[in-house]
């Protein structure tokens, strides 16, 4: 074990030499699917209730996870699950950790066992850089966190530098089983009065729970783009309104050979894609770039109907005109990839000589549509300096349409702009 931490003390020299961060598993990056949030209101208490509503699980596992500035391999496997009501936003997580596993540039065994849970004992110091006491996690621990863009409003403004950060919500666990939440990238500090979170030690790892009032994320967000992005709460709330989240988890370990706790490895779902087109395993951290999970918060069972009224303006409309007045509200969806075009109609290529592509989804309606009559509409993206985020562009098209449109589609790209 001395030399397998000989050889991880090696690489971490390596690594802060160099420019940018060590990412990424050999395998690139296996997206989660789509993850419809339930209109519920779970009961806080740190025991994970599967009767109260939650929504299917978000994996954070080898496949799913970023492996930003890593040089251990995962030790961890868990799972993050979702719930909303017009005060807050819901999540728990179950996280199983100190797994057996073998070292990916050695081959060395790390047993069961050798990285397990931490609690936290105070505030962070194993990862604070003095030229910037902002970055850090909050407390000395294991500590699970999310990054969250709401509505996608900051990928859609610009925000896609290495250095633009949403706001981090994270999470640590005290002994005693007492939960604590810390704020950081804005407004940073422990926020524990101002939420709810609770969570416990498990015989293998730790559950937790967690509820963030969308007062908090709406302020957060104007903050962080310095009033940039202001989010209008009844649009949040609306059903199917898009949040763009990653779950991060941030793994220590007591180090033998140095006499206290480290940094065992840092880590974050991301998409298979980045918005820019790049590989999800080639981005340089846990930036806006890295909500790797798309939520869809779902109306309630019974409910009344959340959505804005047709013809909304920014194109909530997306019914299709028929020729005799009908209005097709049927339709199934197909997704597809489009290449992404300069406004010259040239391919956008990255830096790999790989052609850049967008995820839409094409709604395919029940009735044939005259091309002659019918109007396509779109869920328009912000213009100006961005892709038009990660979300899926929706085309409600009729049959004949949909096809010209994966055929033909071209998605404007240009420069991205810097965070102020």
């Amino acid at each position: 074990m001395k030399k397998f931490i000989a050889i991880v003390a090696t690489l971490l020299i390596l690594v802060s030499s160099m420019a940018v961060n060590v990412m990424a598993s050999a395998e690139g990056i296996i997206e989660n699917p789509p993850i419809n949030v339930p209109a519920m209101s779970p009961t806080i208490d740190g025991t994970i209730n599967e009767n109260e509503g939650w929504s299917v699980s978000a994996l954070m596992n080898y496949d799913t996870l970023g492996f930003y500035w890593h040089v251990n391999p995962l030790t961890m496997d868990g799972n993050v699950r979702f719930a909303w009501d017009n005060d807050n936003l819901y999540y728990c997580g179950k996280i199983v950790d100190g797994l057996e596993t073998h070292h990916e540039i050695t081959g060395e065994l790390i047993p069961a066992g050798y990285n397990q849970f931490l609690y936290s004992e105070g505030e962070d110091w194993i990862d604070v850089n003095p030229d910037n006491p902002a970055d850090n996690y909050g407390f000395d621990g294991d500590i699970f966190g999310i990054i969250i863009d709401p509505l996608s409003v900051m990928l859609d403004a610009g925000y896609n530098g290495n250095q633009d950060y949403t706001p981090w919500y994270l999470i640590g666990l005290f002994e005693g089983d007492v939960a604590k939440m810390y704020r950081n990238k804005i407004n940073e500090g422990e926020i524990t009065d101002q939420v709810k979170v609770a969570g416990h030690k498990t015989t293998d790892g730790w559950h937790f729970e967690a509820a963030i009032p969308w007062d908090i994320i709406i302020k957060d967000v104007e903050d962080i783009t310095f009033g940039e992005c202001v989010i209008d709460k009844a649009d949040l709330l609306k059903e199917n309104a898009y949040i763009r989240l990653g779950a991060m988890y941030h793994d220590r370990f007591d180090d033998p050979e140095a006499g206290e706790r480290s940094t065992w490895g840092r880590f974050v779902t991301c998409p298979t894609t980045l918005a820019t087109g790049m590989s999800g395993n080639g981005s340089s951290g846990d930036n806006v770039l890295s909500c790797g999970i798309n939520l869809y918060l779902q109306a309630p069972e019974g409910g009344q109907d959340t959505t804005a009224p047709n013809g909304d303006e920014g194109g909530q409309d997306t019914t299709t005109a028929t020729p005799d007045g009908d209005d097709n509200t049927s339709a199934e969806t197909e997704t597809a990839f489009v290449e992404v075009t300069d406004d010259k109609g040239n391919a956008v290529t990255d830096a790999s000589g790989n052609k850049v592509t967008q995820k839409v989804t094409v709604k395919v309606t029940s009735k044939a549509t005259s091309k002659a009559t019918a109007k396509a509409t779109t869920k328009k993206a912000t213009t100006g300096t961005t892709t038009g985020g990660n979300a899926a562009q929706t085309f409600d098209i009729g049959i004949a349409i949909a096809l010209g449109a994966l055929a033909t589609s071209g998605i404007g790209f240009v420069a991205t702009k810097k965070r102020k």
